[in-house]
């Protein structure tokens, strides 16, 4: 475990870019366009730090290419004439490429068909985008004909792009709603912030039967590249009512860190598929009991799940739980299942979950391999009053795992006693924010000393202090609060917030 305690919580917020003006100065030119065409030409004579103006109105089949170079601190921008009032419709498209670009302000609703299998797509044919953001933009039920056609609404292609304070909501046809695509092995550092994903339904073929794979809210990689870095942050997110398959968040890739977001009302989850070294972190879960939720998914190595808040995970089956370990195949093929090794699960409040830790799923003659050399440390798990099922549901108890300074309560445990786990009440209480919280008498406070498995903050983006610590993912503090459950009127476009 060295590499992952050297590697433990930094809670930072990254911006990758500063919001842009929308007027310009005298040696800046802004171009007003109302045509495809315009915006070619426009384009074509571009110098870093213009602007693009796109008239007010809609756009329909508008297959709009910005290609250009600006420069840090000076980028070329294409945006809305008003914010939400420039809405590209049936057949529209949007291909950025080259450097330093911006779009902003734009709507896209009343889809139809479209040849590309990308309604937005960060390169221009071999040309990706590099240092580009996609900002305040809205997109509604933007589908095909038919939902047995596959497009995605989003494709990160290049480096060091960004997503942020966007809305995404209605996807029903097959494709992810957001790709990061990796076509070769290099590392990214894409941002995805501050954006609003409001609702992806259960995925139907046009007769209505459900089709269980290619409904991914984000995807982060894929299969072929997925044992390279990708190094993408997903933070400051709302992921709401996401129930197109099992897997919401699909990390397909290296090094990721998914973080303080807020997961509300989504049977989906956030899934560790392929690739190793991903943090999920500081991140709330709320499922309120809704049918078949899970949150966490466990699958290959040196991944550190720390600090998360999950209530209210009822759970189908084993494969949907609070925070599921699965069971990995001998000499996996990129596409398959690899083995559960060296994770770290520390610091997490699991309360009010029937399905709660889960070992070993899908064991099966196929999939044979156990997670082991895994730490469950510094855990309170407070079950449900109407738990069924054990607190640690072992299926493959070949397992190698390690408890330390857990606290457990509310269920039968699962396995037989265990010195790393109290199974004392932690007398959680709800408090004024929503959130159940160490009551003043509780055993967790001060339970724990320094110790390898510990986080440099809480949940709340509270310091934890250098002597004795709290389990679970809150430290009992006055501090101010920096990271908190997340409302629509936090993220999403600032013009649809403004006219809420």
């Amino acid at each position: 475990m060295k590499k992952l305690r050297k590697s433990l919580l930094s809670f930072c917020i990254v911006i990758a870019f500063s919001t842009i003006p929308f007027s310009a100065s005298a040696e800046e030119s802004l171009v007003k366009v109302s045509s495809v065409d315009e915006i070619s030409a426009a384009m074509s004579k571009a110098q870093p730090g213009d602007t693009i103006v796109m008239r007010n109105g809609v756009w329909k089949d508008a297959a709009i290419v910005m290609e250009g170079a600006g420069k840090p601190n000076k980028p070329i921008t294409l945006r809305a004439e008003t914010p939400g009032q420039v809405v590209l419709s049936g057949a529209s498209t949007l291909n950025i490429g080259g450097s330093y670009l911006v779009v902003d302000g734009l709507v896209f609703k009343d889809g139809g068909d479209i040849d590309d299998s990308g309604v937005i797509e960060f390169r221009v044919g071999d040309q990706e985008a590099t240092h580009s953001r996609l900002t305040n933009v809205q997109m509604i039920d933007y589908n095909p004909s038919s939902n047995e056609k596959n497009t995605k609404w989003v494709g990160l292609y290049g480096s060091y792009n960004r997503v942020d304070h966007s809305y995404f909501k209605g996807k029903k046809n097959i494709g992810a709603m957001m790709v990061v695509w990796r076509e070769q092995a290099g590392e990214q550092h894409h941002v995805i912030d501050h954006n609003h994903f409001a609702g992806r339904p259960i995925l139907l073929d046009d007769s209505g039967q459900v089709i269980s794979n290619e409904a991914e809210t984000l995807r982060i990689g894929t299969s072929t590249y997925s044992l390279t870095d990708s190094h993408t942050t997903v933070e400051n997110n709302l992921f709401e009512n996401n129930d197109g398959e099992i897997e919401m968040v699909s990390v397909k890739s290296g090094k990721n860190v998914i973080r303080g977001n807020t997961f509300l009302n989504n049977t989906a989850t956030v899934t560790l598929r392929h690739g190793n070294g991903t943090h999920i972190e500081n991140n709330f879960f709320f499922a309120n009991g809704k049918a078949n939720a899970g949150a966490i998914r466990v699958i290959g190595e040196d991944h550190v799940i720390a600090n998360n808040y999950i209530s209210g995970i009822v759970g189908s089956n084993t494969t949907r739980g609070a925070i599921v370990l699965t069971n990995g195949i001998p000499n996996s093929a990129l596409n398959k299942y690899f083995q559960v090794k060296n994770v770290l699960i520390t610091h997490n409040t699991l309360v009010n979950n029937e399905n709660n830790i889960v070992v070993g799923d899908k064991k099966s003659s196929t999939n044979t391999l156990a997670p082991v050399e895994t730490i469950i440390a510094n855990n309170v798990v407070q079950a449900s009053g109407n738990a069924k099922l054990p607190l640690i549901k072992v299926i493959d108890d070949s397992a190698a795992l390690r408890y330390e300074g857990n606290f457990m309560d509310g269920a039968e445990l699962g396995i037989g006693p265990v010195a790393g786990i109290n199974q004392q009440n932690p007398q959680l209480a709800l408090t004024e924010d929503g959130l159940f919280r160490a009551g003043e008498k509780s055993p967790i406070i001060n339970a724990l000393k320094n110790g390898p498995y510990s986080v440099k903050d809480d949940m709340d983006g509270q310091p934890r202090p250098q002597g004795n610590r709290d389990a679970g993912a809150d430290e009992v503090s006055k501090t101010p609060i920096r990271n908190k459950p997340l409302q629509p009127s936090d993220v999403g476009p600032e013009w649809l917030n403004a006219s809420k």
